[in-house]
């Protein structure tokens, strides 16, 4: 299986860009997604604040 690996920082500029197109976080998640050609569950993973996981 081949893998691509993208920095964070890529992620985050086009869903920052995306975002300024449209206010829709779901939206623009999936328009980054498309753009860099990942899944959208990659961008959330990016993109939205984790939870603290207790130990």
């Amino acid at each position: 299986m081949d893998f691509t690996v993208i920095p964070i920082e890529k992620v985050k500029a086009a869903f920052a860009r995306a975002l300024r197109l449209n206010p829709d976080r779901e939206a623009a998640a999936l328009a980054a997604a498309q753009a860099l050609g990942i899944t959208v569950e990659a961008v959330r993973e990016v993109v939205e604040p984790q939870e603290a996981h207790a130990a």
